[in-house]
């Protein structure tokens, strides 16, 4: 695990904060998932669940579905589980505890909709492990994908692994990269 240890490392010494996504980036998870009629979702990295609500939310305004989210964390997947309640989409979401390499791992069936927001070291590793279940279309939202020596955008910007892919200019600063598949 070497390189991707670090990430998780630091990930974990923020359990206690919400780090949340910003009111207009979850606007935009919303439309994201209400454009492509996903009925599909995997959340990597759900932490409190502000980003699950905006796209369960999605999923319930399109007559059900299922999210299934990740969190390294058990104490910040219990927060997101217990705002999930509170907001009524409990019964949308899926959260499995522990490392999405191995949570995700099995997982069948094809997903409409990526939203990767956890330990940006892990963002390859993990659209590997989801590749087989993506097809074309298939939209994929990265938060804090900043620029510099990061392979997944390099991965991602690459026409040939089939993606195309660009920054987003809302929630500046973020890091935010949206791609589509296009295989």
């Amino acid at each position: 695990m070497g390189q991707f240890s670090t990430g998780v490392d630091i990930y974990r010494g923020y359990v206690d904060n919400f780090l949340n996504i910003a009111p207009e980036y979850g606007r935009f998870l919303y439309q994201c998932a209400r454009a492509r009629g996903a009925s599909r979702i995997v959340e990597f990295g759900t932490s409190m669940g502000v980003s699950t609500i905006y796209l369960a939310a999605a999923l319930r305004d399109m007559g059900g579905g299922h999210l299934i989210g990740t969190e390294l964390e058990p104490s910040k997947a219990a927060r997101a589980h217990a705002n999930l309640e509170a907001a009524g989409l409990a019964d949308l979401v899926d959260i499995r505890v522990g490392d999405a390499r191995d949570t995700l791992a099995g997982l069948d069936g094809e997903v409409d909709l990526v939203l990767l927001d956890g330990a940006f070291s892990l963002y390859l590793p993990v659209l590997k492990l989801l590749e087989p279940r993506l097809k074309s279309g298939t939209p994929i939202l990265a938060e804090n994908a900043f620029e510099q020596g990061n392979e997944y955008l390099a991965y991602v910007r690459d026409p040939s692994n089939g993606y195309r892919s660009q920054p987003l200019p809302i929630s500046e600063g973020r890091g935010n990269e949206f791609t589509i598949v296009t295989r």
